[in-house]
């Protein structure tokens, strides 16, 4: 329980009171006595002992009084104590006040949903350019708009706060593009080497699908990892107004590289992204690329452009977004799942995952999220978005 303090008042009045009543008697004794009006002397008396009677200041109030000042009844002295406390509210509503204000500049409060219009849109912790990125939007991302300030909308994003510029949102909700993706998570948890040809009416055969590489400082499969973005990737997709299929989305699953090209025809894909990892005997070799058929390809050389458009695209947004290592668009005709395709078709190599860095890199939550985006923005460039 917290301790009342009462006020003290410097009892002045009595001061006052006591040196009044002396010196009104000194005057009036001498005026009787001036005057040479004759009194009863034990009236004289009366008044002289009537004086005596008021009594003199304590020396505690005296005490509360320093010399040369005169207080009025009005002034307390206040404890220290209690002296804090009321300095502390004073301080706290000055706060408020100042709160209230800022509330009353701010624009009135929205709360209605907003979308990014555009990927690679940055989050940041205040509106403007030099805040702090908090994190990295992609196209059509749901968030929650809050209020606008400044040409900035102060958001709400999985959880996170923050401002975003209101050049990369809209209030529009996004619809189905029209655009269908198949995604190849590439290889399976057992390979599969019974023989199938390289390409249409090929004679040369290969192994129909292999188990693929695995990382040496992870220890995590290749074909673990490739699932794991791929399902990512369709989700990021989806949300951009992408139709998106997988050629699997379990590890327990026997699908030739032949039949997953065959899959996206079946399908009406637009486009096959098919992911992967590398893997090498030397260590040090780290970065990604991308391959795609060429222009002397005997089975899909009309795809060739289209292809390599489409790997240059993924690639270079899949670069700018991770800061892994661009190695570039590698041709390549002898892969089973691109000599079967219909549509652009490339094979993304998102790293080695015999390189410690990409590997323990590519295993990274908040890694992944920016592999996710740099692929998913890499198609939108490819559609033109």
């Amino acid at each position: 329980m917290k301790k009342k303090y009462k006020k003290k008042k410097i009892k002045t009045g009595v001061i006052a009171a006591s040196a009044f009543g002396i010196t009104a008697t000194v005057v009036l004794a001498v005026v009787l006595l001036t005057t040479g009006i004759k009194e009863d002397t034990s009236k004289t008396d009366d008044i002289l002992a009537g004086a005596e009677k008021i009594p003199e200041p304590s020396q505690s109030a005296a005490l509360e009084q320093e010399p040369g000042e005169s207080k009025s009844a009005e002034e307390e002295t206040v404890p220290e104590e209690e002296a804090a406390l009321t300095e502390g509210a004073l301080e706290k509503a000055e706060a408020m006040e100042e709160e209230g204000a800022e509330e009353q500049e701010r624009a009135p409060l929205l709360n209605i949903p907003a979308w990014t219009n555009t990927g690679s849109v940055n989050m940041r912790s205040g509106p403007n350019t030099e805040s702090e990125i908090l994190t990295v939007l992609g196209r059509n991302a749901r968030l929650v708009l809050k209020y606008e300030e400044e040409g900035w909308g102060a958001v709400s994003f999985e959880g996170k706060e923050g401002y975003v510029s209101l050049d990369y949102l809209t209030r529009e909700e996004p619809t189905a593009n029209g655009l269908t993706v198949v995604i190849d998570p590439g290889h399976q948890r057992k390979g599969d080497s019974t023989p199938e040809p390289n390409g249409p009416d090929s004679s040369t055969m290969k192994a129909r699908v292999t188990g693929g590489t695995s990382g040496r400082t992870t220890g995590v499969m290749e074909y673990e990892l490739t699932l794991d973005i791929s399902l990512k990737l369709r989700e990021e997709l989806e949300a951009r107004g992408y139709t998106v299929y997988m050629t699997r989305d379990t590890h327990d699953i026997n699908i030739s590289n032949m039949e997953r090209a065959q899959y996206a025809t079946s399908v009406g894909a637009d486009i096959a992204v098919r992911i992967h990892a590398n893997g090498v005997e030397n260590s040090s070799v780290s970065g990604a690329l991308a391959l795609a058929p060429s222009s002397k390809n005997p089975y899909i050389s009309d795809l060739a452009g289209e292809s390599q458009s489409l790997g240059k695209c993924i690639l270079d947004a899949y670069c700018a977004a991770t800061g892994m290592n661009n190695q570039g668009v590698v041709s390549s005709d002898t892969m089973t799942g691109i000599n079967w395709s219909t549509v652009p078709v490339t094979i993304l190599e998102m790293g080695y995952m015999t390189n410690p860095e990409d590997d323990v890199n590519m295993e990274d939550a908040a890694y992944q999220e920016k592999m996710v985006q740099g692929i998913a923005d890499g198609v939108d460039d490819y559609f033109g978005f």
